[in-house]
């Protein structure tokens, strides 16, 4: 859950591989900058599915530091 005085999420999507990369990086850098804003919250970017992924601020974050959540993983969809 967001909390609402720290609230940045972006929702991530692609359509090609190729774009992963790109989006999810623009995407860290505009949470990077809200982060520097707001000490106490790190970035937290959870993968939805194979298209779909979450950039936040997380206060179970630490402060400088970005962590990667997987809900989906692609071996568990065959």
């Amino acid at each position: 859950m967001i909390d609402q005085k720290m609230r940045y999420a972006v929702e991530v999507r692609i359509t090609h591989r190729k774009e992963l990369e790109n989006k999810l990086d623009q995407a860290v850098e505009g949470a990077i900058q809200q982060a520097l804003k707001k000490p106490g919250c790190g970035v937290l970017v959870t993968r939805h599915d194979h298209q779909t992924f979450t950039v936040e601020l997380s206060h179970d974050v630490p402060h400088g530091t970005i962590s990667e959540v997987a809900l989906y993983h692609p071996s568990e969809s065959r």
